[in-house]
């Protein structure tokens, strides 16, 4: 009888069908915007269980934001300043397609990504209160833009 290769298990998602199955419960018991702010919250308590390290530059803080998103297999994050429009511009590739067995795919883990991106970016020294990171737009199935600022800055979400 063969045992089986640990490594090779470990290399595969195993999460999917559970995540599918929770997916598709919560959709059942709350409204989209009830279920994104568990999962916004979900997002923040990550960020506390992640937290980054103080740094002084973006591109430092994209480095750290990296580092933790590899490790999660969630995709990679570009940060660009956008002054004119005082926002944060964080450009989201290649986010884990995870709905819900009713739902469509991909969209659901993207209010996680608010509150992770919202709390690890609180975290940073001189930082401003009362800032938030929302979906704005997704250019593609693996390409979602978010943008951190003011609730009153944010544009709108995506479709």
């Amino acid at each position: 009888m063969s045992t089986p290769d640990t490594h090779l298990m470990a290399q595969r998602p195993r999460w999917r069908l559970f995540l599918r199955v929770l997916a598709a419960r919560l959709d059942s018991v709350l409204d989209a915007d009830q279920r994104d702010a568990l999962l916004r919250d979900v997002g923040a308590d990550m960020a506390r269980g992640a937290a980054l390290p103080p740094v002084s530059t973006l591109d430092a803080l994209e480095d750290e934001i990296n580092e933790v998103l590899s490790d999660l297999g969630w995709g990679r994050a570009s940060l660009a300043l956008d002054e004119a429009a005082r926002v944060l511009s964080i450009v989201h590739t290649h986010l884990p397609t995870i709905g819900s067995i009713e739902g469509r795919h991909g969209p659901w883990l993207s209010a996680v990504l608010e509150g992770l991106y919202t709390s690890w970016l609180a975290q940073q020294p001189h930082a401003a209160p009362g800032l938030v990171a929302r979906r704005t737009a997704r250019r593609t199935k693996d390409v979602l833009v978010l943008t951190y600022g003011k609730d009153s800055a944010m544009t709108g979400s995506p479709a």
